[in-house]
């Protein structure tokens, strides 16, 4: 029996719903088309949703909830246990380090954030394609790219910002951060997922070999923003 064969209905009908829109576009796809890839009657998928829309809004907002919940994870587990730990402290868009230590520790976790993100990317490449393509049209869902900008932390009406605020340090993201994580580290992500399956076939590549590559490309532009905005205390010692 296949995998998809043992995921409850629900799951399967998402599931095939996302893997046809990103190939025949939302309003390309019918009902019909989805519950036969599912492997269900058309009446089961209008017991679970009222309609086409409905099973987009589902496969939005559940992705929009995994990337919120990695970030909001990195955020908690990383930011602000050193800010409570007082290993570091936050000025304005700039993180201030207790020492060199702090400032390894943080990369390390902060590259584990990134393979996090990247790896939940690919997974869900199907789904971020449906989302640039309804961007890219102006349909319902045009504002989701700017919801993802504010999931991860690219704005101070970000419920993560907020979340780092929580911990009394004062943090304000200037327009040109969020400028440069919008379109240089954003973007760039949500293009490699939407064409990671065309460049494979294409490059001849194996999934181990083109992770590895977005894994450093990414660390290496995240590198150079981070340059601009970490600074380590100096040791009055």
């Amino acid at each position: 029996m296949k995998t998809e064969d043992r995921m409850e209905p629900k799951a399967r009908i998402l599931q095939a719903a996302s893997r046809l829109f990103s190939e025949k576009g939302y309003d390309g796809t019918r009902v019909y088309e989805i519950a036969e890839a599912a492997g269900v009657n058309k009446a089961l998928i209008y017991y679970y949703f009222h309609n086409k829309e409905d099973i987009l809004d589902s496969l939005v907002d559940s992705l929009m909830t995994g990337v919120y919940n990695i970030s909001l994870d990195f955020v908690n587990n990383c930011i602000r246990t050193m800010m409570r730990e007082g290993r570091l402290s936050l000025a304005g868009d700039r993180f201030l380090f207790a020492d060199q230590g702090a400032v390894k520790y943080f990369k390390l976790n902060l590259n584990r954030y990134y393979a996090d993100i990247v790896d939940y990317a690919l997974q869900n490449r199907h789904m971020v394609r449906i989302v640039m393509l309804e961007s890219l049209k102006g349909g319902k869902h045009q504002g989701s790219l700017f919801k993802i900008m504010e999931l991860l932390d690219s704005g101070p009406a970000s419920s993560l910002h907020n979340s780092e605020k929580a911990a009394d340090q004062e943090a304000h993201y200037g327009e040109d951060l969020v400028f440069f994580e919008f379109f240089f580290l954003i973007i760039p992500l949500l293009s490699m997922a939407a064409f990671y399956d065309e460049y494979k076939a294409k490059s001849h590549l194996s999934d181990e070999r083109l992770r590895d590559l977005a894994l450093r490309s990414y660390a290496l532009l995240a590198e150079g923003l981070g340059g601009r905005h970490i600074a380590v205390v100096e040791d009055k010692n």
